[in-house]
């Protein structure tokens, strides 16, 4: 029997010490694992991410629901189909012989304090030395103009918690799209500032987004009855219009001048090309000038740009032989003349593409006088670098640089051109 005990004893003694080197070997495993660098797919991201032309997250907000049951709402065309999709890279600094036009020299704009604290500024849009855009706050977001000569800081608007976007301006009037949450779920109104008089004013409200202004239109789309089209109204005889409606999805709407809008087609979904449209207010004459990359991605809908005549467009070209990357072209279609050519450009990654006057900006600088391209950024230094889009007008360029880690810096150059060069 003690014999029995001892036997007993022992095998008990014997699971101890095995639990208790169990315990110690995963212990010494957790610390192991502790040491050893993280996945590469849990690990978080070091530095700021990368800004795309587009409205950042929107600050969280609690929204007072409607009484009564909420509406149904039609689906915003979602992300489907077989879409290209690329990861979204910055235009590849290219060194072009100097052909007597050239970016001069870069001067960083510091803005003022008076008027309000801006933290970061997003959805550029330019007129002259006047820039507009959204205003990330310490109590929200709003909407301010900036002076790029003196630095004077104009907020345009009450501050809120969320909901603004596409800033635009042009001549006398400034103009963006606000959410009017008390007006029904989803409701978005359009505001202009009339420059002249001081005054704001809204414009209806539905389901409005893609906002699009020049001199005294505004053009935008809409969900109605009819699904996804395209609206607009005219500022100064205070007319609403139609552009384009009916089956498929209209989006992406640009106004070129007081005569013609250009703006995309495509079928219910999200696919790899659109139509790009050429539309005619005073003929109603609605012509397709070719067809546009429509990534899903951040860059989708402006790889398309208009200043009459002119209209800018990226077109897929083919696919390189030792990448999986498209190659595009850089196309410029006459309104005056029906004719399209592609200019001697490279294009990667799909730029934004931004038109005004004599001067295309796209992976690299265009200008129609010299019919010559320019180099935009290799010759910068790195902490004045584009750190988003590029805004145009009157051959004035500004954009965002913002350093991973560090705050956002406002800079502006014009074009020069070398008298001693034709």
């Amino acid at each position: 029997m003690k014999r029995m005990f001892s036997i007993a004893g022992g095998l008990l003694g014997l699971l101890v010490l095995a639990g208790l080197a169990v315990v110690l070997v995963m212990s010494f495993g957790a610390l192991w694992r502790e040491a050893q660098p993280v996945s590469p797919v849990f690990q978080s991201p070091i530095g700021t991410p990368t800004r795309l032309p587009y409205p950042p997250p929107e600050l969280p907000t609690i929204v007072p629901t409607p009484p009564g049951p909420s509406p149904t709402l039609p689906p915003y065309p979602a992300p489907r189909g077989t879409p290209i999709v690329e990861p979204p890279r910055r235009p590849t600094p290219t060194p072009f012989p100097d052909q007597g036009v050239r970016v001069g020299s870069v001067r960083e704009v510091i803005p003022s304090r008076r008027d309000i604290t801006i933290e970061e500024l997003y959805n550029l849009d330019l007129d002259g030395n006047t820039l507009v855009a959204s205003a990330r706050v310490p109590n929200g977001v709003t909407v301010v103009a900036v002076d790029l000569e003196t630095g004077h800081v104009q907020r345009l608007t009450r501050v809120v918690g969320r909901g603004i976007g596409d800033p635009r301006i042009s001549g006398l009037y400034i103009a963006w799209i606000e959410a009017a949450p008390e007006l029904g779920r989803d409701m978005r109104q359009i505001h202009v500032f009339d420059r002249t008089r001081r005054h704001e004013f809204t414009i209806g409200h539905g389901l409005r987004f893609q906002l699009d202004l020049k001199d005294d239109l505004l053009v935008w789309q809409e969900n109605r009855e009819q699904g996804w089209g395209i609206y607009g109204y005219d500022l100064k005889a205070n007319r609403e219009f139609v552009v384009a409606e009916g089956p498929g999805v209209y989006s992406f709407p640009r106004v070129c001048n007081n005569e013609w809008i250009v703006y995309l087609q495509h079928e219910q979904g999200w696919p790899g090309v659109a139509d790009l449209h050429a539309h005619n207010l005073m003929t109603r004459e609605d012509i397709v000038i070719g067809q546009v990359p429509f990534p899903r991605n951040a860059t989708a809908g402006h790889q398309h740009a208009c200043d009459a005549p002119r209209v800018a467009w990226i077109n897929m070209k083919s696919k390189t032989s030792t990448s999986t990357l498209s190659v595009y072209e850089q196309h410029l279609y006459d309104l005056s003349t029906r004719k399209d050519r592609i200019l001697n450009i490279p294009v990667y990654g799909l730029p934004v593409l931004q038109i005004d006057g004599d001067i295309l900006i796209s992976t690299s600088g265009y200008d129609f006088k010299r019919d010559v391209a320019f180099d935009l950024i290799s010759h910068l230094p790195l902490d004045q670098r584009v750190g988003g889009q590029i805004v145009l007008s009157n051959e004035r360029l500004a954009w965002i640089a913002h350093p991973p880690g560090g705050p956002q810096h406002l800079y502006t150059a014009t074009i020069v051109r070398d008298p001693s060069q034709k």
